[in-house]
């Protein structure tokens, strides 16, 4: 079982106004709470770490505009979005605290070749963050290594890939087919691995768990349209739909 996370130290320092300081794990946040006019009628919290706009929270506030008590109540509105965002934010922090550590244990096991517990963390971890992309492509690739339930564990992966966005950095994509490729290899569907390793490829041409990989497996496929190079986002394109649809 993974070592849960101690809570996010947080200490504030609350002056008169919505402008306030935070310290959370030793680095300090500047948090800012503001109001428009009867023209933008938004409360804007922007939480600010050496300058730059880590957090943000906006609230439209023009249901009160014509309320006699229109003073107060903005001021009331302020001051629980105020307080709000540093609670959302603060708790994100401790998502990403907990999340860090769990990965972190897994690659400690991986690492002593410990799969089996490795797996376990990661079923555990899973559980608590579905959303992480990180842990569902890594528990999809031992669920098949490890379990034997191929089908599932390619399932995760794809997943994994499917929701990685346009302005992800290549190495993640890379991994992320390293780990559909080797769950694919658990299943015995070598075709599909090597399709798997060349797409990685695509985005790392220099990862040298992918090229391990194929070298072990003693070939690489060609491109699905070999007159396009191997990066072409065509080619891309295709070898995603191919080992997609070849898991099923």
């Amino acid at each position: 079982m993974a070592k849960k996370s101690e809570k996010v130290h947080i200490t504030v320092n609350i002056p008169e106004g919505f402008n306030i300081n935070i310290t959370a794990d030793g680095k300090t946040y500047h948090v800012q709470t503001e109001h428009g006019d009867t023209k933008t009628p938004v409360i804007k919290t922007h939480i600010y770490y050496k300058g730059e706009i880590v957090y943000s929270k906006n609230n439209d506030y023009s249901d009160i505009l014509n309320a006699e008590n229109y003073n107060e109540k903005l001021s009331s509105m302020m001051e629980n979005q105020h307080k709000s965002a540093i609670e959302a934010f603060t708790g994100n922090l401790e998502r990403e605290k907990q999340k860090a550590e769990y990965f972190d244990t897994v690659k400690k096991l991986l690492r002593s070749g410990n799969n089996r517990q490795a797996l376990r963390i990661l079923k555990e971890g899973f559980g608590e963050f579905p959303e992480d992309l990180f842990i569902m492509s890594y528990y999809g690739c031992l669920t098949a290594i490890v379990e034997k339930k191929i089908d599932k564990g390619i399932k995760l992966c794809q997943g994994a890939l499917e929701k990685l966005g346009p302005s992800t950095e290549k190495s993640v994509h890379a991994t992320f087919y390293l780990n559909l490729g080797r769950a694919y290899l658990a299943g015995g569907q070598k075709e599909q691995a090597i399709e798997a390793f060349d797409n990685g490829l695509t985005f790392d041409k220099k990862n040298h768990d992918l090229l391990w990989e194929l070298k072990k497996l003693g070939t690489r496929k060609n491109p699905p349209l070999p007159f396009l190079s191997r990066g072409n986002p065509i080619n891309k394109y295709i070898g995603m739909i191919r080992s997609k649809f070849k898991g099923k």
